[in-house]
């Protein structure tokens, strides 16, 4: 009966430790369901709210140390004070369909956390495989946004240089959510997404530096007069 009670106590502690740990950010896969997603992490629920589509999604926003990591990269932090404007915070989207995990997106305003962020991802992905330069200067500044991409997600950090830097990171085969935001900054890049699903090739079949350079020869330059190596 001992043994049992000692087995039981032991159990709940791991249980509580799991519950408790820090959860890093470049694990999800996005298989993760809301009703174990969080564990014992504070999280609000914003009702009636989504980035993408309030009708499809389901908005959690947290500011809570735990679950804001990233490739071991801590990524919590503030400007003035905890809490107010200023305080480094992640949301998470989940599909209201099957509850799902889809999305989620860092806003960050501590800048020693931007480039040691930039640095993890270069460190476990590589190289970004787009960038855009600010328009001034393009071939001196810093990157003001990145673009990375693996077998299920794409990483889009915009801002880099600026004092707000949003990381967005979501499921490679949601394009409601690819169309939302590879846009703006990245157009081009969207573009070539496209270019490849009309033509069934891939990304090692047709580079995106080929793709601008074959726009060219058609008689459109803006693709490879704006292409930076990464």
């Amino acid at each position: 009966m001992i043994k049992k009670i000692m087995l039981l106590t032991i159990i709940c502690i791991l249980m509580q430790s799991c519950n408790s740990q820090e959860k890093d950010l470049s694990k999800i896969t996005f298989t993760e369901k809301y009703d174990t997603f969080f564990g014992e992490i504070p999280n609000k629920l914003d009702k009636d709210y989504s980035i993408i589509d309030p009708q499809l999604y389901n908005s959690y926003q947290s500011e809570s140390e735990k679950i804001l990591y990233f490739n071991g990269i801590d990524l919590s932090g503030y400007l003035d004070k905890k809490g107010e404007f200023g305080t480094n915070n992640v949301r998470f989207e989940f599909s209201k369909k099957d509850h799902s995990l889809q999305f989620y997106y860092l806003k960050l305003y501590k800048k020693n956390k931007i480039s040691q962020l930039i640095e993890s991802i270069n460190g476990k992905m590589g190289k970004p495989v787009y960038i855009r330069m600010l328009q001034s200067n393009p071939k001196k500044n810093n990157p003001d946004a990145l673009l990375w991409s693996d077998n299920t997600s794409y990483y889009l950090i915009t801002g880099a240089t600026q004092n707000q830097v949003d990381f967005i990171v979501f499921d490679k085969k949601n394009i409601i959510i690819r169309n939302k935001w590879i846009s703006g900054d990245f157009q081009y890049y969207g573009d070539y997404l496209d270019y490849l699903e009309e033509k069934n090739k891939t990304s090692k079949q047709i580079s995106y530096y080929q793709y601008a350079k074959l726009m060219e020869s058609e008689g459109d330059e803006h693709y490879i007069k704006r292409y930076v190596k990464p």
